[in-house]
């Protein structure tokens, strides 16, 4: 069973919405809860235009009780934190050189630039 600690960020699913917040369920089955101050910094009206039941997000823990129950955040990610996970998950495809072709640039460019004047 996958154990999750303080500052991990990992995927949940919204279960349920409330005014105040969320609860989510992860990957093991643990649930947590993803307040409305841990959304983003600016003012929410409304949370049902930042969430959506059954969509997924990537949270990262800021609590955790001895049963296990999370509090995450998607606001305590930081820019570096995304950079890695984003990273980490991307899949590099090679690309053949010999394929590049920017013909089709060069032709329209004086074109496209003129049209702009």
């Amino acid at each position: 069973m996958i154990e999750y600690n303080i500052n991990d960020i990992i995927e949940g699913t919204i279960t349920n919405i409330r005014p105040y917040g969320a609860l989510m369920i992860f990957e093991n089955g643990t649930r947590g809860f993803l307040h409305i101050s841990q959304i983003t910094n600016s003012y929410i009206k409304d949370i049902f235009r930042f969430l959506k039941i059954g969509k997924t997000y990537r949270v990262k823990v800021i609590d955790k009780d001895d049963n296990g129950f999370l509090k995450v955040s998607i606001l305590q990610i930081s820019e570096e934190e995304k950079d890695k996970y984003f990273s980490h998950n991307n899949k590099k495809i090679p690309v053949d050189k010999d394929l590049i072709d920017f013909t089709a640039l060069k032709e329209h460019l004086v074109q496209w630039t003129k049209k702009e004047d």
